[in-house]
């Protein structure tokens, strides 16, 4: 209080001086130790800008990795990824596996893999009805739709049963299951690019298909997330 006051009086003794009030009004402040002071400016720092992020793509949720139940010895595994190219397309590896045992619990003995991966881009969502399991009634859902493509491609089959040969001159995979019997794959060579719409639902940690035929949706395969 006593500096705001010492302030005030200072103020007021400048305006006596422009006022005519003596010439030697500074001269007796100075005398007094009343000398002017300087009062800084007051800055005011602007809020921050809070930029929102992004929302995640539309089809982020099924990014990972994606099995179906065994089917006699068979598995098809996902591997799921966003493109790196920003346009929220998903890319898709997969694998066909099979196993030494018909609950999939042994080693794989082969793996049937393509050299390009399947692009899904996204084509809006909507709502269907699908039978989720064969022996349930159809339910509402809404699926986020797709465009799936894959170009031209080759197909490898790797695995410790799978051994190269020729057949009537023509490359050929020769599997040698447990028993020592054998089956011949031709290697066909490239393949065709192939399209289709389909699209995805989730229901906890599970991944269900779905392909677009004669109009309408129908379940394609039912995964379960690794």
């Amino acid at each position: 209080m006593k500096k705001v006051l010492a302030l005030l009086m200072v103020s007021g003794t400048v305006v006596l001086t422009g006022c005519g009030g003596g010439g030697n009004s500074s001269a007796n402040g100075s005398a007094n130790g009343n000398a002017d002071v300087a009062v800084p400016p007051v800055v005011v720092a602007p809020p921050p800008v809070v930029v929102a992020p992004p929302p995640p793509p539309a089809l982020a949720a099924y990014v990972g990795t994606w099995t179906p139940a065994c089917n006699d010895s068979f598995r098809q595994r996902l591997v799921v990824a966003l493109k790196n190219d920003g346009s929220g397309a998903l890319e898709i590896s997969t694998y066909d596996e099979t196993f030494s045992t018909a609950d999939c619990s042994g080693p794989v003995q082969f793996t049937e893999t393509t050299s390009e991966k399947i692009t899904a881009t996204p084509d809006g969502a909507g709502n269907i009805q699908l039978k989720l399991t064969a022996d349930s009634p159809a339910t509402d859902i809404r699926i986020d739709k797709v465009v799936s493509s894959l170009p031209a491609h080759t197909i490898q089959i790797t695995g410790p049963a799978v051994t190269t040969v020729l057949v009537n001159g023509k490359p050929n995979w020769r599997i040698t299951d447990g028993s020592g019997d054998t089956t011949d794959i031709p290697d066909t060579g490239i393949q065709q690019a192939v399209s289709g719409n389909g699209g995805f639902y989730l229901r906890g940690n599970e991944l269900f298909t779905v392909m677009q035929k004669d109009g309408a949706y129908v379940l394609d395969m039912h995964y379960v997330k690794q």
